[in-house]
């Protein structure tokens, strides 16, 4: 089961090759009624399915191919997807070799034309065995599905790679509809067309993208200059007609994370303490949301911070589209309409075509859009901007609409329109801290690139680490909502933490995610402010490990 709260960021993709390309399998007769299909692999088939599907005429490559070492030597993982008129049906794929103590290794993959990764780390390797069969297993004998499989090689080796699916024709006419359909809502154009007219008017404009992972550019190689974020900046540039150093490019995405952390770095990541005011504002959110525990407040209290900005900037609602064709539209967009902004979706607009025949409306396969089952790949990318530059050039030619009147009710709320970032640089006016033991800075954190920089910065690099001793942190604050952010990691150091305040207390594991990154969770919130003491330690059994305080999220 895919983990919605924190996709972790996609890793680097080593070069690879097709021994099977769209394969019809199943639906042979079996006596138990479980549907099985091998596919043998025998020393002298293999050879010819890497030729064949994956255009290898290497002969030193080819070779390895037929015995166990030689595979084990060349081969690092191997890639498998399905594809069935039910996604939901699950095909088992073996890699199984013949010989003496003769192994195997599975995977379970859905049918839904995402590759699964069969990693070859822990296969019980006997050089004396030959290739023997690719098996797909499936719950009935009736079943039937289309199968890929790649094999990935190990680095110093260098294989040809192959585009099964044909070029995506952006010129062409289905082309253009597919992106069409992401136009979701026009709402109010007036704050997008004031944008526009001071582009072409030559004044200095910001444009801003905020969001997880798909805007911190995940998925895009390389990052920075392939990613939608930066596409769309250039697009602007070139099609309204920016002069050289007129528009500041800033992006702020960061992996794993909702909008109720964005509402928290919004002021240091996107408005830069105040150096910033960001004319254009892109909010990309709808694949990560799920792990927002405020199920909206936190997204809409984040769209009316922006929309509250002195200098009005345009705001567009951006919904990306996860491999299993879901996103958060049906929470998110009643916020859109609620607040006349423009919409752009995504999964409209590549969802529907994924299943049609290339002569039927297919444009764009999703293993040409998905680098991996969270992330768009380059053409992935390209298609999000695309959508946006869509969206931006119907507003510039409609007819001017009247401003949001900033007076409209919250539709889930907005008790976190304020909130604002306390951390160990910059502190609060009226808070006091006894950092107890916790006295060491973590600098082993989430780092992202933002911007158009080649480095990543360090997310919330002013915390409170867990050193020796046992006194717990202390914070008494006056505000009327509070969140925590920590650390998740990986590490076996870090241990779970016990938060207390006003009668309330949770336990924090840092390990659950399993991996580093930033972690906001709410304490608590009320009608009114009053005076808060707010108190971490480590939790029983916990007490000789180490937890990291990132920061907090108050509302005055």
């Amino acid at each position: 089961m895919l983990d919605l709260l924190a996709p972790k960021d996609p890793q680097e993709k080593r070069k690879g090759f097709y021994v099977l390309l769209d394969q019809r399998v199943g639906g042979l007769p079996q006596n138990d009624g479980v549907g099985r299909h091998p596919i043998f692999i025998s020393p002298d088939r293999l050879p010819v399915l890497a030729r064949l599907s994956g255009g290898v005429e290497d002969p030193a490559i080819l070779e390895l191919l037929t015995t166990a070492e030689g595979f084990r030597r060349l081969v690092h993982s191997v890639g498998v997807s399905a594809q069935a008129e039910d996604p939901a049906l699950e095909v088992g794929f073996t890699l199984a070799f013949r010989g003496p103590d003769a192994g195997a290794g599975s995977i379970t993959v859905p049918a839904d034309g995402m590759e699964r990764i069969l990693d070859l780390a822990d296969f019980p390797w006997r050089d004396s065995r030959i290739p023997g069969e690719l098996l797909f297993t499936f719950p009935t004998d009736r079943d039937v599905a289309s199968v890929t499989v790649k094999l990935y090689v190990n680095d110093g080796f260098d294989v040809p790679e192959t585009d099964p699916d044909g070029p995506v024709e952006r010129d062409s006419e289905a082309y253009r509809a597919m992106i069409a359909r992401s136009f979701l809502s026009a709402g109010s154009n007036s704050r997008v067309k004031r944008f526009l007219e001071k582009v072409r008017a030559g004044e200095k404009a910001a444009v801003a993208f905020l969001g997880g992972s798909i805007t911190q550019g995940a998925g895009a190689v390389p990052t920075q200059e392939m990613c939608y974020a930066r596409k769309t900046f250039d697009a602007i540039c070139r099609t309204y007609g920016a002069s050289e150093g007129q528009f500041t490019y800033i992006k702020a995405g960061v992996g794993g994370t909702p909008s109720q952390l964005g509402g928290i770095r919004y002021d240091r990541d996107i408005a830069r303490d105040g150096a910033v005011q960001p004319d254009l504002v892109v909010l990309e959110f709808a694949v990560n949301d799920e792990g927002d525990e405020t199920k909206g407040i936190c997204y809409e209290s984040l769209v009316r911070k922006i929309l509250d900005q002195p200098n009005r900037p345009a705001v567009i609602l951006l919904f990306s589209v996860f491999f299993n064709d879901w996103n958060l539209k049906s929470r998110l967009a009643p916020i859109g309409w609620r607040y006349q902004l423009p919409m752009v979706d995504v999964l409209e607009a590549v969802s529907p075509q994924f299943g049609l025949p290339r002569d039927g409306g297919l444009v764009i396969t999703k293993r040409q859009y998905f680098y991996d089952v969270y992330h768009p790949s380059n053409l992935g990318h390209q298609v999000m901007a695309d959508c946006l530059m869509y969206l931006l050039d119907r507003l510039d030619r409609q007819q001017p609409m009247e401003d949001w009147p900033g007076e409209v009710p919250p539709l889930y709320g907005a008790d976190w329109q304020h909130v604002r970032l306390l951390d160990r640089k910059d502190g609060c006016q009226g808070a006091e801290i006894d950092p107890g033991s916790f006295t060491l800075r973590d600098t082993d954190l989430q780092s992202v690139p933002l911007d158009a920089e080649a480095a990543n910065t360090p997310e919330f690099p002013y915390n409170w680490q867990k050193g020796p001793g046992g006194a717990p942190f202390v914070l008494e604050l006056t505000c009327s909502a509070l969140q925590l952010v920590f650390k998740d990691s990986g590490s076996p150091a870090f241990g779970t933490a016990l938060v207390r305040w006003d009668g309330g207390e949770r336990r924090l594991d840092p390990l659950e995610a399993g991996w580093t990154h930033c972690h906001a969770t709410v304490l608590f919130r009320e009608e009114s402010s009053r005076r808060h003491r707010i108190e971490v330690s480590m939790a029983e059994g916990s007490e000789d490990k180490t937890f990291t305080i990132l920061g907090f999220g108050y509302v005055p």
